[in-house]
């Protein structure tokens, strides 16, 4: 499904809109061009692991 988002490009403040590739989501500025890519929920799942396990180590060298 498309979604268009008005005047939310950072770097002109066009109208932005969904779209989707052989590599991911993404929104694409529909006056200059600009692409953002979409964090997915899997990515930020693995984000946040990682976040957890950095963390976790950090203390078991501190101790």
């Amino acid at each position: 499904m498309e979604m268009v988002f008005y005047r939310s490009c950072p770097k002109c403040k066009g109208d932005m809109h969904t779209r989707r590739d052989f590599y991911g989501d993404f929104k694409e500025c529909l006056q200059c061009g600009l692409m953002q890519d979409l964090e997915t929920e899997s990515d930020s799942e693995h984000r946040s692991e990682k976040v957890l396990a950095t963390e976790s180590r950090d203390k078991h060298e501190a101790a």
